[in-house]
């Protein structure tokens, strides 16, 4: 089991990730809602705080480090896979996000994927050298917005 501090920095659907070093943005938007008067004057309607967003981009690539040192035992393409299920797999439902800041889960809407693979002469270095399959390495960008 993923756990934050060990082997990853945030937990989403069960795995955990790391992250791109800067990329973690959490925005609280504000509900509110201003409109013009017959009289000219603007009344302003304030309801307070939103649903919380998350913009992250995961690290999913090859040969990835533990805290301790040791080799994290899933390669890029296996934890770009797990991001892609649980994206495509959760069609109206929710999943479950552990943040770093403080550990509990909490349930969001996978709002958004996007990805960038780094360097796509890796897919032929490892076939060339014996790999079955390509060894890519991507970076996922993701929004997540509280249920």
């Amino acid at each position: 089991m993923a756990t934050i501090g060990i082997d990853c920095e945030v937990i989403l659907d069960g795995t955990g990730y790391f992250l791109k070093p800067g990329s973690y943005v959490m925005h609280r938007p504000r509900i509110r809602r201003a409109n013009v008067r017959a009289d000219g004057g603007e009344s302003y309607v304030d309801l307070g705080p939103g649903k919380r967003e998350w913009s992250l981009c995961l690290l999913c690539i090859n040969d990835l480090l533990n805290y301790d040192g040791t080799p994290n035992s899933k390669d890029g393409q296996a934890f770009r896979d797990a991001l892609l299920s649980s994206y495509t797999g959760t069609v109206g439902g929710t999943i479950n996000f552990t943040e770093p800041t403080n550990g509990t889960a909490i349930a969001v809407h996978f709002d958004s994927y996007s990805e960038r693979i780094l360097d796509l002469h890796s897919q032929v270095v490892n076939l060339v050298s014996g790999g079955s399959t390509p060894r890519l390495s991507y970076e996922v960008f993701v929004v997540l917005v509280e249920a």
